[in-house]
């Protein structure tokens, strides 16, 4: 949803509220960094300056309505503009919190805070497809009616990206539908239906960067299970997969990183080692004998016998 909402703000701001252009991204700036929105930017509203803020939620939270509130008032307080709020649930959830939140003192109402809840289960293809928000067609599989009309809506998805020149969010169509479309026929089906597409998809930008999420994560699960457990199976798998693709970085990162975990005397000499190694299978050698390692000799002779 980030990557989505990134790559084509106005078309979210328009979809959350009508008449309202999208001015900047203030997600990062300095003044709120210390709020953790998902989504905060200025935009003008019939000539007024005023905030946009949204969370974008895969299940319910049950503290969600405070949670909008903090946010609201701490954006508001620090950038002296109105903020407008909005939930964006993925799919079907149960009780869900609903607007307006409200604070009590003995009876008395001391705050009221009001925001606006979006069940895109609920909204119709049509607000895309008739609107002109392009840049939101990857979400239509989770909108009213996708999960009956397959090839309907990933035909309507496919065909309204490519005409708008926007091949570079195809991969998060793809990524979208996988989410709803679950069954081994629709696997199978969404594979044949993108392939064409796949050298499309690979030279994205929402490809590559989903890519390099996917090892970052698979790094760190890694070695988080690799500290507890040693290395296993899946780990050296995942590893390994990262390492061909070039991953010297991550792999001196790791090796590291394992070092100052158990070792963190020779932490020093582990960072030498590890620039001075260039090679993938140098640096796994390594990583491997670091894992059996007891004590802190071991380690000392693993890294200075390490060699290309």
């Amino acid at each position: 949803m980030k990557m989505l909402v990134r790559a084509n703000p106005q078309d979210f701001v328009s979809f959350l509220t009508q008449e309202t252009y999208y001015q900047g991204d203030v997600t990062n700036e300095l003044i709120i960094r210390s709020v953790d929105a998902d989504f905060l930017c200025q935009a003008t509203k019939n000539t007024r300056d005023i905030i946009v803020h949204a969370e974008y939620q895969h299940r319910r939270d049950k503290n969600m309505a405070r949670r909008l509130w903090e946010y609201n008032v701490a954006t508001s307080f620090l950038t002296k503009l109105p903020v407008l709020s909005f939930a964006i649930y993925l799919w079907k959830e149960k009780n869900i919190a609903t607007s307006p939140y409200s604070i009590e003192i003995d009876g008395e109402l001391v705050h009221l805070f009001y925001y606006k809840n979006i069940f895109l289960w609920e909204e119709e293809p049509g607000r895309l497809l008739q609107s002109g928000f392009t840049g939101l067609l990857p979400l239509l599989p989770l909108m009213k009616g996708a999960r009956q009309t397959r090839d309907e809506t990933i035909g309507n998805m496919v065909e309204g990206l490519r005409t708008a020149g926007k091949d570079d969010i195809l991969a998060l169509g793809y990524a979208f539908a996988g989410l709803i479309y679950k069954t081994e026929d629709d696997k199978q089906w969404l594979k044949r239906r993108f392939a064409m597409f796949h050298e499309v998809l690979e030279d994205s930008w929402s490809y590559q960067e989903m890519v390099q999420k996917g090892i970052d994560v698979g790094l760190q699960k890694g070695l988080d299970q690799g500290l507890q457990k040693g290395l296993d199976q899946g780990l050296q798998k995942g590893l390994q997969a990262g390492f061909e693709q070039g991953e010297l970085t991550a792999a001196r990162s790791f090796l590291a990183r394992l070092i100052e975990k158990h070792f963190l005397l020779l932490l020093p000499l582990a960072q030498q080692k590890a620039a001075q190694l260039k090679t993938v299978d140098a640096l796994n050698t390594t990583i491997d004998k670091l894992l059996e390692a007891q004590t802190l000799e071991q380690a000392r002779e693993v890294l200075e016998e390490s060699t290309q």
